[in-house]
């Protein structure tokens, strides 16, 4: 099992999320760029998404920031990350996404504000996770 030095857990984990975040947010960039009219309040609702999955992440950060700084070992498993719960929820959220891209009736309008806010809100853990391993090496 690949282990690296416990400190740097929290910049792989910000290294992901931000990764991840820019993709799902492309997504929801490339689907409004599909649509042929755009409703200003399609916006607002992206930031709305986006508020609610940063507040939401925010808690999720200062979780598991807060169990990888308290693991004593040098060096661990990056699967140790999360625990078995916080697995669940990324296997769910990840087969909801996968799920509401694959289904015909779900609009391209839908996916261009809920994944707009999504990605953003996912990267904006993954750069706090960045900040705070930073602040940890410092």
């Amino acid at each position: 099992m690949l282990k690296i030095p416990t400190r740097y857990l929290l910049l792989v984990d910000g290294l992901l999320w931000t990764a991840i975040g820019i993709k799902i947010g492309l997504m929801g960039v490339n689907s409004y760029l599909q649509l042929e009219t755009v409703p200003w309040w399609y916006f607002l609702l992206s930031i709305i998404v986006f508020a609610g999955f940063w507040f939401m992440f925010t808690g999720i950060v200062r979780k598991y920031a807060e169990r990888i700084l308290g693991m004593p070992e040098p060096k661990t498993s990056v699967l140790r990350t999360f625990s078995v719960k916080g697995y669940l929820i990324i296997a769910f959220m990840i087969t909801l996404g996968i799920t509401l891209k694959r289904i015909p009736q779900v609009p391209d309008s839908f996916i261009a504000w809920f994944y707009s806010g999504l990605g953003p809100g996912l990267m904006s853990a993954g750069i706090r996770f960045i900040i705070r391993w930073w602040k940890a090496i410092h």
